[in-house]
């Protein structure tokens, strides 16, 4: 037999216990016997039974009194009561408590080999359901993709637990809520529901990619493969959507992109560098010479230095781009890194003269120092310093609380400005990004790869006022970004 069960046969008959157990061994089960109910409860203690046939009337009373205990011992078996007379009223009572079967004796063999044909089958179904719905369940659980079921309305059904650890959204939160009101961006709403409706019509969907917004507000590119499901006459009564985050992708398909145009950029701006350096010298050596012979014209002394400022400010933006798009070396030795921020701290008192401006500082720890270039690192927070002066209006205030932990120092940074908005947030780091009505947009890009060279990371850090940053530096080896909303 195909699907053999395990088959306890509870009769203090020994003659139809016998002829039980033999015509059921014939189509190849395994069966076990006992000829009162407390004997039975040696066989199931020690053996998995899949079924029970069992006399009405048993040495310790009717079957129906132990019902119960015994569903509870064989645990999955189904239980057929065999009987010589029987009634309505404990027929329902014992079909209510669990019985598969009521069988009256005598029995005929071809009926009892039916029978239990038929539970082996069922049986067969069940734990072949049972097995597709674990085989479902391990695949929703363990797929790095989005399952993700709306109904017509494009109100949430149901999502697997990678959607959750992606965006945070828990399904208790979204269940029965607007799908596009929630996680699709206003800007592509309107496309994302056209895919949708369109979907809804039967028409399957490939490659649709659009940003998901996470509880966070943060956004995930995703590529969807759509469908729908029916019920049993065929309607249409939910879109499954299926997709894959490809936000790591489209980064380094940026990142490569950015790279060819900074190759670009870089042979450009050298040349240029190159080229524009003898006309600025030029420059500068004329202004030299007129200073001295207008050295008594104060209104033209003010143009000349309103002209050294202009010289000045070509060669630095020049020299800016050439220094990003050129290949970044580090010179490593050990540092304190409090040392480096006062340095670059003092450097920069001409810049906030006459102003109102604190920096508070928080040390925990006081080995404090790791390998790193000094000068690098000091860019980087000259570049801090620098923005924050420019964004906060005084009485400015700039705290640094540095700690080292076994294998790193962390510092956070943060002041008391107008803070982040969610685009600057995101594109803070992005080269030519800038806010300022000056400025070549490098800084923070500049800082990104002095960071990430160290093996360490700067991550921009959620807050109530002001910006705040987050930078790790490892104590050996010469870092990653992390944008973190």
């Amino acid at each position: 037999m195909d699907n053999p069960l395990r088959i306890l046969i509870i009769e203090d008959d020994p003659d139809t216990r016998a002829n039980l157990k033999d015509i059921l061994e014939l189509d190849g089960h395994t069966v076990y016997t006992a000829s009162s109910y407390e004997e039975s409860q040696t066989v199931t203690s020690r053996c998995q039974i899949g079924l029970v046939i069992s006399d009405r009337r048993l040495p310790e009373g009717m079957i129906e009194d132990f019902l119960g205990e015994l569903s509870v011992q064989a645990a999955g078996a189904e239980i057929i009561v065999v009987t010589a007379y029987g009634d309505m009223h404990s027929t329902i009572t014992a079909l209510r408590l669990g019985v598969s079967d009521y069988v009256i004796k005598p029995i005929i063999p071809d009926d009892i080999r039916g029978t239990v044909l038929r539970i082996a089958e069922r049986q067969r179904l069940r734990r072949a359901l049972a097995e597709e719905h674990q085989f479902s369940d391990d695949v929703l659980n363990t797929a790095e993709a989005i399952v993700l079921v709306l109904d017509l309305d494009g109100r949430v059904v149901r999502f697997n637990p990678f959607f959750e650890q992606l965006t945070g959204w828990t399904l208790d939160t979204l269940r029965g809520q607007d799908w596009f009101q929630h996680c699709i961006s206003p800007a592509d709403r309107e496309r994302v529901k056209n895919v949708f409706v369109s979907v809804a019509h039967d028409a399957q969907t490939r490659g649709v990619v659009n940003e998901v917004l996470g509880i966070d507000q943060q956004s995930h590119r995703i590529r969807w493969s759509n469908t729908t499901l029916k019920n049993a006459e065929g309607a249409t009564h939910a879109v499954l959507a299926v997709g894959v985050d490809i936000s790591d992708l489209a980064e380094a398909q940026m990142r490569a992109l950015r790279a060819e145009r900074l190759a670009a950029i870089g042979q450009t701006v050298t040349a240029l560098a190159h080229e524009s350096r003898n006309a600025l010298q030029r420059i500068n050596a004329a202004t030299d010479v007129l200073a001295l012979e207008l050295a008594d014209n104060l209104p033209a002394q003010e143009e000349l230095q309103s002209l050294r400022r202009a010289s000045k400010d070509v060669q630095g933006l020049l020299e800016e781009v050439r220094s990003f798009s050129a290949p970044l070396h580090l010179n490593p030795a050990r540092a304190c890194l409090p040392d480096l921020w006062r340095r670059v701290w003092d450097d920069l008192q001409g810049s906030r003269a006459g102003r109102v401006v604190e920096l508070v500082e928080s040390l925990d720890g006081s080995e404090l120092d790791a390998e790193m270039d000094s000068s690098r690192i000091e860019q980087v927070l000259r570049n801090l310093f620098e923005n924050s002066l420019a964004a906060c209006t005084d009485p400015a205030r700039i705290e640094l609380s540095c700690n080292g932990e076994s294998d790193c120092l962390q510092l956070h940074y943060q002041d008391n400005g107008p803070g982040l908005n969610a685009e600057q947030r995101q594109r803070m780091f992005e080269p030519f990004y800038t806010t300022k009505d000056t400025g070549t947009g490098l800084g923070m890009s500049i800082c990104q790869r002095i960071v990430e060279a160290h093996h360490g990371t700067i991550t921009i850090e959620k807050s109530t006022s002001g910006a705040s940053f987050l930078i790790r530096l490892p104590r050996r080896g010469c870092a990653t970004i992390q944008i973190v909303d």
